[in-house]
């Protein structure tokens, strides 16, 4: 959607950022950090379920915050989307500068020991290195769509 398309389009497309980007965090974060949270650092079940709970309010805070500075940072770098190499190395260094001071936020809130916090933030570091780019994918894919809903419901003017 370009500015152009008439008068709102601006903040349509604000709109559509804000649905998809906090929709994207929720739903990428809990899927993959109840993975870890369990099967890696062995947390048990309920406190998963309590970082994951602390973790919504967090998501809802910094999902479009880490869309703006990942957007912020693909333009400082150069980056473009027709270098697929570029694309991976920044969402890479951006979720994980980004994600992990955060992660280990969450896991406080849950009374995570500092050992299991340890744990589990070093195999994040790991993990969101590898998850960097498809989060990317994701979030952009969760864009798209929330574009098609929000001008499906509010056509142009």
């Amino acid at each position: 959607m370009k500015s152009t398309d008439g008068p709102g389009a601006d903040r349509k497309r604000q709109i559509c950022l804000l649905v998809a980007d906090i929709g994207a965090m929720i739903i990428f974060s809990t899927a993959l950090c109840m993975f870890i949270e369990i099967f890696i650092a062995k947390l048990t079940l309920m406190q998963s379920i309590t970082a994951r709970i602390a973790a919504v309010p967090v998501n809802l805070i910094t999902g479009r915050p880490y869309c703006w500075f990942r957007d912020k940072l693909f333009t400082a770098l150069g980056i473009d989307r027709s270098n697929p190499l570029k694309m991976i190395l920044g969402d890479t260094v951006a979720f994980v500068v980004f994600q992990v001071p955060l992660y280990v936020v969450v896991l406080l809130l849950a009374d995570a020991t500092w050992s299991q916090i340890a744990v589990s933030s070093a195999f994040m570091t790991a993990v969101f290195s590898l998850a960097g780019r498809p989060y990317g994918v994701f979030m952009d894919f969760c864009r798209r769509q929330a574009e098609r809903l929000i001008l499906g419901l509010f056509p142009a003017e």
